[in-house]
């Protein structure tokens, strides 16, 4: 299978960048749209959001270090680091003017923070299905976090766990998987990856700093972009269904947000309403260049 995109040295590390260009080069199409991908995230997990948007937007999708075919870092991601590396990464591609920054689960933290922090590179947000603020992991210190993510990474690895559940768990996240999916190529190379469980379990064992961490962005600066909080549901009425859509309205009331319902979707919401997200992600900004 052809890699798509291509590694760029960026601050010091290997990242994979698949970037898109469209046809429309006056008005909106020239906002480019980076759609950053939640925990463990891989570019492929928004091929067919990219494709429906490449129509009419420039399209850039990274992986962080560790995720996809970019390579470890060694560091765990904060708020502050990870919003500068999308800046990094979009003057790596020569796109040096405002953005709409996307951002799935874990990553709605991070393209937060690169709004509150590159406000001048902001066209608009979307945080799409985000992670919030608050729980209980933050009470158990970091360093214990940080030393079971290592050790539990390197258990699992070892009994061959990760390499016999790899595809099953990813088909169980990804509802738009069939049996023929040519992704699954990947998902067996990525997934079955010592170093990007290692990734996914540090990046999961720091969430409470790096919430802390946008909490505190909040108190001292402010969301001068369009913000736009999209929450998945799966249309069927369960109590943890409800309780969701509840966290995901305070959060737009928190930003003053805009708020939209996407239904049926799973948490993978791109990978269920591709077409649906991409007329969200248009009209976010205020324009729509199809209009």
């Amino acid at each position: 299978m052809t890699t798509p995109g291509r590694m760029i040295r960026v601050d010091g590390h290997d990242l994979h960048v698949v970037l898109t260009e469209c046809a429309i080069r006056s008005g909106a199409g020239e906002v480019p749209v980076v759609l950053c991908g939640g925990l463990a995230g891989n570019w492929f997990d928004w091929d067919a959001l990219a494709a429906v948007l490449a129509r009419d937007r420039t399209v850039v999708r990274f992986d962080r270090p560790g995720f996809g075919l970019s390579a470890p870092s060694g560091m765990p991601p904060t708020a502050h680091g990870e919003a500068d590396r999308i800046a990094a990464v979009l003057d790596a591609v020569d796109l040096s003017g405002p953005a709409i920054v996307v951002g799935h689960s874990l990553a709605g933290f991070y393209v937060e923070a690169f709004a509150r922090l590159h406000p001048d590179r902001t066209a608009a947000v979307m945080l799409l299905d985000a992670s919030v603020s608050g729980g209980s992991m933050g009470l158990i210190p970091r360093r214990w976090r940080l030393a079971a993510a290592g050790t539990v990474a390197a258990a699992v690895t070892a009994t061959g766990l990760q390499r016999r559940l790899a595809v099953p768990v990813w088909r169980l996240l990804d509802h738009s998987a069939d049996a023929g999916d040519a992704r699954v190529v990947w998902v067996r190379r990525i997934w079955r990856s010592p170093s990007y469980l290692e990734a996914a379990l540090v990046e999961n064992a720091v969430f409470p700093d790096v919430a802390r961490e946008v909490v505190a962005l909040r108190t001292r600066t402010t969301l001068s972009a369009a913000v736009l909080v999209v929450a998945a549901h799966t249309g069927r009425p369960t109590p943890w269904g409800a309780l969701w859509l509840r966290s995901q309205r305070r959060l737009a009331s928190t930003l003053r947000a805009r708020f939209e319902v996407l239904r049926p979707a799973h948490h993978v919401a791109m990978v269920d309403q591709p077409d649906r997200l991409a007329d969200l992600i248009r009209t976010v900004a205020g324009s729509d260049p199809r209009r």
